[in-house]
């Protein structure tokens, strides 16, 4: 006589095999760690109805290449949110044309975990979760030396499989095999449906008031616009609007592109915090990539930049090293009505200003300088960005 028995269960396959029974649709891009979650998600039935792609980009070329540049920091919140944005452009491009983007997710995970050599930071891992009007980051930190390498990646990996599920509206979820030296942070951000217009490119151009909320309608009409990632916004850029103002008479605002040309869209969390230290003038937010898209929104406006910025307008490479395609996107800027008006900057080899530029003969007209001595700041975004990941 032979006995049988009921094999145990699996609540992470049976998590995982509900979510394959929703119309969710994912992309993940995982590195650091927690990589697992991808043969977990495949091996139950049905993984073909949910993952339309997973990659693992582990050296740090592979991720810079996956995200359109070097990240500041390989383990950390903005890398994660970088590429949770960009593994749903990528799942946008990837899902049949009937697939609806309110059932796509883009996942990132980068994690910093246990490993045969000491390790003085600590063990952690970021998860960020994107979706067509939301942003989710997530936190875990882990008891250092509390577990193997493989019982940190089972976790990860579980954390992972855990977010996709609840993006997917799937209930119960079983708990996670946390301990009281574990923390684990969530953030979310819903982008008001101004935002969202814009980001999913339904709208061109959405306006962040001083009050805080959100309008598809400009307050005032600007005489100029001062373009930035504003990563941070620092003094220098509230010089140089008030400089450009008393050069150009009248009022120059902020823009920051949230869909850019050459690397993934900001994400919802990033702008929110980026336009919260615009209380004293409005902020537009827009998707567009190129000033001659910028041209379109703003006619008759002067675009306020440095010269850095101002050597990408005119340089053949941004424009497939067609000098006839550069030539007709500054006569798109022209027709329009708009100019630069470009003020210097310090770079490694001194400061330059326009007259170290190259203008095309025939454009020379478009720019103009702002003199040293009306505005000269010597402090980046960049800077103070690395002076903050020092500390």
């Amino acid at each position: 006589m032979t006995s049988s028995s009921t094999p145990p269960i699996d609540p992470l396959s049976n998590l995982i095999a509900a979510i394959h029974d929703t119309p969710t649709r994912v992309a993940l891009a995982i590195t650091g760690g927690g990589s697992a979650a991808l043969s977990r998600l495949l091996t139950v039935p049905g993984a073909s109805r949910t993952v339309l792609e997973g990659q693992v980009p582990y050296a740090a070329s592979a991720l810079t290449e996956y995200l359109g540049s070097p990240p500041d920091r390989f383990c950390d919140d903005s890398t994660a949110l970088a590429m949770a944005v960009a593994a749903f452009q990528r799942a946008t491009g990837l899902a049949e044309d009937d697939t609806s983007r309110d059932t796509l997710l883009g996942l990132g995970a980068t994690a910093s975990l246990a490993s045969d050599r000491p390790k003085r930071g600590d063990h952690r891992a970021l998860v960020a979760v994107q979706t067509v009007n939301s942003t989710t980051l997530v936190q875990l930190d882990l008891a250092k030396d509390g577990r193997t390498r493989a019982e940190e990646e089972d976790l990860v990996a579980q954390l992972v499989i855990d977010l996709i599920a609840r993006a997917a509206g799937v209930s119960p979820l079983p708990e996670l095999p946390l301990t009281k030296n574990d923390t684990l942070e969530t953030r979310q951000t819903v982008a008001s449906p101004e935002l969202a217009a814009v980001w999913n490119q339904q709208h061109p151009i959405a306006w962040s008031l001083v009050d805080g909320s959100w309008s598809l309608d400009p307050p005032s009409r600007p005489i100029g616009v001062l373009s930035g990632s504003f990563a941070p916004r620092h003094q220098g850029h509230v010089e140089l609007q008030q400089a450009a103002e008393s050069i150009l008479e009248g009022p120059v605002c902020y823009e920051l592109t949230a869909v850019n040309a050459d690397k993934p869209p900001l994400d919802f969390e990033t702008i929110e915090r980026r336009r919260e230290v615009f209380a004293d003038r409005p902020l537009a937010v827009t998707s567009a990539a190129t000033f001659v898209e910028k041209s379109r929104l703003f006619p008759g406006a002067t675009f306020v930049l440095g010269v850095d910025t101002a050597a990408r307008v005119i340089a053949p490479r941004f424009y497939e090293n067609d000098v006839d395609k550069l030539d007709t996107a500054l006569n798109a800027i022209r027709e329009n009505g708009c100019r630069f008006l470009v003020a210097g900057r310090l770079d490694d080899d001194g400061f330059q200003d326009l007259a170290c530029l190259d203008l095309p003969t025939q454009h020379r007209e478009l720019f103009s300088s702002i003199p040293a001595d009306v505005f000269r700041c010597d402090v980046s975004s960049t800077d103070i960005r690395n002076s903050s990941n020092s500390e």
